[in-house]
């Protein structure tokens, strides 16, 4: 077993990866957590490649009231181009055949330290169909949780954490120690923003 799926038809639960779960509509979707993302090779070049940005993330630090971490949008093709290559794995985990890497919403580089959290919200919704949320983890020494319908998890290295806008109230728990260090970026259906 070796990921964790939640459907709102669906009681949220580790999941075989040998079951068919082609029933479940994408539209239900709410989250998946899944291990062991990348192939060994790949994980070890993008840790490498995003050791370059870590100066510029050092002096990223994003802090408002319910929220507190280092952001650092990036601009690397290598980067792009690993993600891409797993667009196929994500579309299997959401069971969303449409969705894609976003053409104009940027990856994002972020690293949580002692004190860093991120307070009980559900993603907004900014496109015109609910985007998909996605969180690579690279490192994790913490001992902050994610909460998410019920479960907390402490998101491991090599590890991706989907969540659907609008589906899903979830949090950081405030880190007392250690580091984590992930990507952040989203697919999508539309590169059409939502106009309020």
């Amino acid at each position: 077993m070796n990921h964790i799926l939640g459907f709102s038809n669906y009681a949220t639960s580790l999941v075989d990866k040998n079951r068919n779960y082609d029933q479940y509509n994408p539209d239900n979707f709410k989250f998946v957590y899944d291990k062991d993302f990348l192939d060994k090779d790949d994980f070890a070049r993008l840790s490498d490649e995003l050791l370059n940005y870590e100066e510029d993330l050092k002096n990223s630090l994003d802090s408002r009231g319910d929220i507190l971490r280092y952001n650092l949008p990036i601009k690397s093709e290598f980067v792009k181009d690993i993600i891409k290559k797993y667009e196929s794995k994500i579309r299997q985990l959401t069971k969303n055949r449409s969705v894609y890497l976003s053409k104009n919403f940027p990856i994002e580089l972020r690293k949580y330290t002692r004190g860093c959290f991120m307070s009980p919200h559900k993603d907004t919704q900014i496109y015109k169909l609910p985007q998909y949320e996605c969180v690579f983890t690279i490192s994790n020494t913490t001992d902050s949780v994610t909460k998410i319908e019920g479960l907390d998890i402490s998101t491991i290295p090599n590890s991706i954490l989907i969540v659907k806008a609008e589906g899903v109230l979830h949090e950081v728990t405030k880190v007392g120690g250690g580091e984590r260090n992930f990507l952040k970026f989203i697919f999508t259906e539309t590169d059409d923003f939502l106009r309020n």
